[in-house]
């Protein structure tokens, strides 16, 4: 998110300059109106707080700046400058049990803190605002949408000659499925892998699951269930930019039936490959999937594996859902995104003169 947005900001032609605030050195190349600040801290929920309330702090007190702008809803309680932050979503209020007991508190607390010194919050899709708006305080004059989008560089690119040899090197040379993100609970892997059993019981034959993603939290029971699925489930651990990519231009279709997505970045990636995509019809997948994909219930397998089974057998169909697709990507972009967020510092700037 801080990457592409930065990115973009070097392609307005508007007056800025920014701070940008890491722990370490990055090896990102930004615009030269972009400095560089490395403030060391320990990334633990447990010790950052001491980061947030010393060291963070001070350089503030020596380093006057407009608008402070977090990514990750980190927002400064004091100091007489504008404050923005960044909501991607609230699953762990949500979704409780998708988190370890320490990292709740801690975001929880993040957040009552945002949205009381914030001057403008940024939801990153309605579906973010309203969860935000319904289980926190804070005026809904304050909080506006910005989207995120894919990786321009999938946006932009054009198909290789080579994503065939590149996913025959993961074991893929045939027909695929896919599903990509991070094997924790949010993510609802399991409800693949019950469609995978729905169709291994009734003896219907779907091509196998690849699935991308490094492994998270709360795992439990779903590597027996991917060990009797057998070869049904190709298990490629994470991946980098040009292996997804290719993954996403051969598979038959993107899978992605999350509990619950901020935005569903990966949604998004898939449609801009232009991906035939079958989501939940939850939370934000909706907006971004809109009509270039098809939406589907997260409490029924039946109903995925009869969908999957007739858009196999419906060539046409799914060459049409790819166009759409591209269409609906199409709706989003880093460049969009930066406008609209610089007219947000604006505002906050100005909310804080007044």
């Amino acid at each position: 998110y801080t990457h592409h947005l930065i990115k973009a900001f070097g392609k307005l032609q508007l007056p800025w300059e920014a701070d940008l605030v890491v722990n370490k050195p990055t090896d990102d190349r930004f615009d030269p109106r972009v400095k560089e600040v490395v403030l060391k801290f320990p990334n633990t929920v447990h010790l950052r707080t001491l980061w947030e309330k010393g060291i963070l702090l001070k350089w503030l007190r020596y380093n006057p700046i407009h608008v402070w702008h977090s990514p990750l809803t980190l927002v400064p309680t004091v100091g007489k400058f504008a404050k923005v932050a960044t909501v991607h979503d609230i699953a762990f209020i949500l979704y409780p049990e998708v988190q370890p007991g320490s990292y709740r508190r801690y975001w929880i607390q993040k957040h009552r803190e945002a949205c009381q010194s914030s001057d403008r919050i940024i939801c990153v899709s309605e579906s973010t605002r309203k969860d935000l708006l319904n289980h926190f305080e804070v005026d809904p004059k304050r909080v506006t949408v910005v989207y995120e989008a894919s990786d321009p560089a999938i946006s932009q690119g054009k198909r290789s000659a080579s994503y065939p040899e590149t996913a025959a090197k993961l074991g893929l040379g045939g027909d695929f499925l896919l599903f990509v993100g991070t094997v924790e609970p949010r993510k609802n892997l399991s409800l693949l892998l019950s469609v995978y059993e729905t169709a291994k019981n009734e003896g219907i034959d779907i091509p196998p699951l690849a699935v991308v993603g490094g492994k998270g939290w709360l795992q439990s029971g779903l590597a027996e269930r991917i060990r009797a699925l057998g070869d049904r489930v190709v298990m490629l651990g994470y991946l980098g930019r040009f292996d997804l990519e290719a993954l996403y231009h051969r598979a038959k279709m993107v899978l992605v039936p999350s509990l619950y997505e901020g935005f569903g970045l990966q949604a998004a990636e898939a449609q801009a490959c232009g991906a035939a995509v079958l989501a939940a019809d939850i939370s934000s997948l909706p907006e971004v999937v809109g009509d270039g994909g098809v939406l589907l219930p997260i409490d029924s397998p039946r109903v995925w594996v009869d969908k999957i089974r007739e858009l196999l057998e419906d060539a046409t169909g799914l060459n049409q859902l790819s166009e759409k697709a591209l269409a609906q990507a199409g709706r989003f972009s880093w460049l969009r995104a930066a406008e609209q967020t610089y007219r947000v510092y604006q505002d906050a700037i100005e909310d804080q003169k007044g």
